[in-house]
């Protein structure tokens, strides 16, 4: 009796249950057809009035293929069921309907007709603007709708048919020249051939494979190469995964960086999401208004976590270096080592980007995600040189890479701290406070006097714009949280050895104190989310702003200096953590690929998605993972190595002045890597 029941379900989920009528393949090509949007707007195009021989070519194999069309010969018709229509599901936020990309680009018609050659087809997304359909949602909505035509046919003329349908859809509500479709927003299935700094990016890469291949084998059979020794995978990787317990560490910064950095990637997963093509935007809308939005839209203060960590670890180091150097500091060897630390993978990452990276996919989205890549053949030497958040403002190569030339600039700049506070001490220290209150100043006077605004309900997604030019990424408006790691990092440095005792009553205030620091930055612009509030003002978003980039490093140079002087409990335990470590060494490539793999990921989307916090998280995982490994790759193959490489070249120097007659110092010992080096990113 069951496998009967079975049996009929399957007959009628097929169609084959005895008084179904099924309607026959040409009517359902029929009804494709008369109901496709490609084939009512394609119709406009032998009506143009061109004599130009490329807008007739093109005219005329519209003309071929809307005849096939007529015929029902399946390739035309292939051509028009790639198109996009009025996406549904409209009223609850689905605004894209992509079409099928690879279909269209799969095609290669030959036509049957004397008069015809073989007809390749282009991609091409149309935006349409719209008023707002739902109050209190969104005052616009753009519909996007792929469009598939012959390749011969530029935008322009599809953005006329498409003009030209509308006004006799709308009876002439449309503006002619109206703007729905640009080249940068097509697509051809060709590819173009490898340029000579594309094979340069091929040839780099197999280089890179087979030189670390060769150096593990020579590792392996006990070859002595102490110079080729940096390149073996197996003594990269141990390094990586060995667990430091040193006296000079300080155990919970591992976990403090590693959060962040997962912030970090968190947030721009968001930030993608959402700017990704939804089938649920009203949705979208929703979730902005509540409070666990703001652990997003708040989140650009991560970064500010990065810059107390640089400049604490920056002076701890110094000050033990002058120490120890009575008062001598190596400030060009200091440059050295930053420079061998930062610029390699940087600049594999932008050799990488503008020329192999581009040819990794497609998709209808492919250049709206991606195009970034093109910024790089006119602002590359902006961002190996560390100054493009001024020179490339807008227009850099790496958008995420503005932190880096913050970072660079403020350690170029800190010898002109670090001497005078080792010198002077107290009275250094009382200059960089009044230094604190100066920029704080600065920054509130941009804010009031360009009427900047700090927070906006709709959110600034990535997106260039005054605002973030000038209290974003300048190094004058991120200094502060830089500064107040130099003011902790010399406390901590006094603090040695000794153990300062506080009464329980005031560390419990003091723990509480912190907490509410860390909530009123996050949270303080949440009222700003909910529908019918007034904007923020801009003296509010200057207090805001102000005060927040000193408020969250205060807040964690207490959680630091807790756990560090043993008072942090189940925190410092979850921070301290000893598999935060690996992490943590992988944080600087984390940070340079992990923005490359996400535009990567959503670039190549070829239907819209779904938005939810769990989507979010699953997004997370996959990106995260993807990064994780490819981070991996260049830290075996170019961080460590070159590291490594440079420390070994400068120490062999002095150690043959030191011991002229020994041999060979082990590589344990040439490889420590030296304390001024280590910087934010960089193991502590």
């Amino acid at each position: 009796m069951a496998l009967e029941k079975v049996r009929l379900l399957l007959l009628l989920l097929l169609g084959l249950s005895r008084g179904v009528i099924a309607y026959s393949g040409d009517e359902l090509l029929t009804w494709l057809q008369h109901s496709n949007l490609g084939y009512q707007v394609l119709q406009q195009a032998p009506n143009t009035s061109s004599q130009q021989p490329a807008e007739l070519l093109c005219a005329g194999q519209v003309a071929l293929l809307l005849q096939a069309a007529d015929a029902h010969v399946l390739p035309a018709l292939q051509v028009l069921d790639a198109w996009g229509k009025l996406p549904h599901g409209l009223l609850y936020g689905h605004f894209s309907d992509l079409g099928n990309y690879e279909s269209c680009l799969g095609l290669s018609l030959a036509m049957p007709t004397a008069a015809a050659a073989v007809i390749e087809t282009k991609y091409c997304l149309a935006h349409i603007q719209f008023e707002g359909l739902l109050p209190q949602t969104l005052d616009r909505i753009n519909i996007n709708i792929g469009a598939c035509v012959p390749a011969t046919c530029s935008a322009a003329q599809l953005n006329r048919w498409l003009n030209n349908y509308l006004r006799l859809l709308f009876e002439d509500a449309v503006a002619p020249e109206a703007q729905l479709v640009q080249e940068a927003n097509c697509a051809l299935a060709a590819r173009q051939p490898l340029a000579p700094l594309d094979w340069f990016a091929v040839g780099l890469l197999i280089f890179l494979a087979v030189l670390v291949i060769l150096c593990t084998l020579l590792d392996y059979i006990n070859a002595p190469q102490q110079m080729l020794g940096v390149f073996s995978l197996r003594q990269n990787l141990r390094q990586l995964f060995q667990i430091s317990r040193t006296t000079t560490t300080i155990p919970c910064l591992h976990g403090i960086r590693c959060l962040t950095i997962i912030w970090i990637i968190y947030g721009h997963d968001y930030m993608f999401m959402l700017l990704a093509p939804n089938v649920n935007t009203y949705e979208v809308v929703a979730w902005a208004q509540t409070p666990y939005s703001m652990l997003l839209q708040s989140g650009s203060i991560s970064v500010d976590t990065f810059f107390l960590l640089s400049g604490m670890l920056l002076v701890m180091a110094t000050l033990r270096e002058l120490d120890r150097q009575s008062g001598r500091l190596n400030v060009p060897l200091m440059y050295l080592h930053r420079i061998v630390r930062l610029t390699p993978v940087l600049a594999v990452a932008v050799l990488l980007f503008m020329t192999l990276y581009p040819r990794l996919d497609s998709g209808p989205l492919w250049q709206q995600f991606t195009s970034s890549y093109q910024l790089c053949t006119d602002t590359w030497w902006a961002t190996l040189l560390y100054v493009q958040n001024y020179a490339a403002a807008g227009r850099m190569c790496l958008g995420h890479s503005w932190y880096l030339a913050v970072d660079m600039q403020l350690f170029l700049l800190s010898p002109l701290l670090l001497w005078p506070l080792w010198r002077w001490r107290r009275r250094a220290a009382a200059g960089i406070v009044v230094l604190v209150v100066l920029l704080f100043g600065c920054v509130f006077c941009i804010i009031m006097l360009n009427e900047l605004s700090v927070f906006q309900r709709d959110g600034n997604l990535g997106g260039d714009s005054v605002d973030m030019r000038m209290i974003y990424y300048t190094t004058h408006a991120r200094a502060t949280p830089w500064l107040i790691g130099l003011l902790f990092g010399y406390f901590l440095h006094g603090e040695r050895g000794k153990r300062r005792r506080l009464a329980g009553w005031l560390m419990q205030l003091l723990w509480l104190l912190a907490l509410l620091l860390l909530v009123a930055v996050i949270w303080s612009v949440y009222p700003y989310t909910q529908p019918g509030v007034a904007p923020m003002t801009p003296l509010a978003g200057a207090f805001y702003l102000c005060c927040s980039r000193i408020a969250w490093p205060l807040a964690l140079c207490w959680l630091i200096w807790a756990c560090q002087s043993g008072r942090g409990g189940v925190v410092n335990t979850l921070l301290s953590w000893c598999l935060w470590q690996p992490i943590s060494k992988l944080s600087y490539c984390l940070y340079i690929w992990h923005l490359l793999v996400e535009m990567l990921n959503t670039g190549r989307l070829k239907s819209s998605q779904h938005f939810s916090n769990y989507d979010a998280v699953l997004h997370f995982w996959s990106d995260f993972g993807i990064t994780l490994l490819v981070s991996l790759a260049m830290y075996v193959c170019v961080e460590a190595p070159l590291v490594r490489l440079e420390l070994h070249l400068l120490r062999r120097p002095r150690q043959a002045a030191a011991h002229p007659a020994t041999p060979t110092v082990s590589m344990a010992v040439i490889m420590t890597p030296s304390s001024v080096s280590q910087q934010n990113l960089v193991e502590a």
